[in-house]
């Protein structure tokens, strides 16, 4: 008997009315059947464990913006009766190139460093010091830290157990965090940022820490990947009666149901932003919420961002 999956689209109760069908089929039959089916269904339930419930229903708005990126967004509702508003950027790395700029300095908003590097679009990155500037975790940008002394400066934090690194052929890799000092040793890597929590880890949802950070309903943004050369960017905004956000658990359930299998969290709350060239707005196409608004003009000075070229 062959076990034809259902579609790459479906949704967690379709998918298990498709497979109960099979059930007492199998189990009544040969032993192998039932000893392999058991696996199977194992690995599956674990699999659509986490998604959001009906999240295959949402309705998006969609757009390619060039090859190899495509834009789709919605203001819809999830788990329960408050809007979400999500942006998505899907980047095919065979014809795009994702990149990491950083001003060690100065905070600027993100349209206005994005517009200056004349970049597709773009979202803001890793936690950084809002008073005085500069990256508050790990971070090296075309093969260089800029900031020197990096085990005193960057210490370790309970929130920042997962890494995105990218290296010289646009390979990006999404994993758990390891130490300053492995960084420094491996060159190969021609940018790296220290983010987080780690939410998704080889399609396993990872333990998230107990704090304000994972348990509160923020903004947020978040890389994650699907395969090798598809990487998601996403933001949900938040922090006003039009769009709620969402805790990190919540975040994890989403990328899920966008079939990451790795996903990292990154700088959110008022931070949260997204970018794409030509766009109204000076390029800003989330809801920005630093002026406490649902608006489009809410945008905090960042010190670093993602850009796509």
């Amino acid at each position: 008997m062959i076990l034809r999956p259902p579609d790459y689209e479906c949704n967690y109760d379709a998918s298990i009315y498709y497979y109960s069908n099979y059930i007492i089929k199998i189990m009544t039959g040969n032993s192998s059947y039932r000893i392999t089916f058991l696996f199977i269904l194992l690995a599956f339930f674990g699999n659509l464990s986490g998604q959001v419930v009906n999240f295959n229903k949402v309705k998006w708005e969609r757009e390619k913006i060039a090859p190899g990126l495509i834009w789709k967004s919605s203001h819809t509702v999830l788990n329960d009766s408050i809007p979400q508003n999500i942006n998505i950027l899907r980047i095919n790395l065979h014809k795009r190139k994702i990149s990491l700029a950083y001003n060690p300095k100065e905070n600027i908003i993100v349209s206005r460093q994005a517009t200056a590097m004349g970049v597709l679009a773009a979202v803001n990155a890793g936690f950084f010091n809002i008073k005085d500037g500069g990256s508050a975790t790990y971070i090296r940008i075309g093969g260089l830290i800029i900031d020197t002394d990096t085990a005193k400066k960057w210490t370790k934090n309970l929130n920042m157990t997962g890494s995105v690194l990218i290296d010289k052929n646009g390979h990006t890799t999404i994993e758990p965090a390891k130490t300053n000092s492995w960084y420094d040793s491996h060159p190969e890597y021609q940018e790296v940022l220290i983010t987080g929590p780690l939410l998704l880890n080889n399609k396993g949802k990872m333990q998230l820490p107990s704090t304000s950070l994972v348990l509160s309903k923020h903004p947020r943004t978040c890389i994650g990947k699907i395969r090798n050369h598809k990487i998601l960017l996403v933001t949900l905004d938040g922090r006003t009666d039009q769009a709620r956000g969402v805790t990190l658990t919540e975040l994890t359930d989403i990328m899920k149901s966008l079939h990451c299998k790795d996903a990292v969290n990154l700088d959110g709350g008022g931070s949260t932003t997204m970018y794409i060239s030509g766009k109204p707005f000076n390029g800003i196409v989330n809801m920005p919420c630093d002026n406490k608004k649902f608006d489009h003009a809410g945008e905090r000075a960042v010190s670093d961002i993602l850009i796509i070229k």
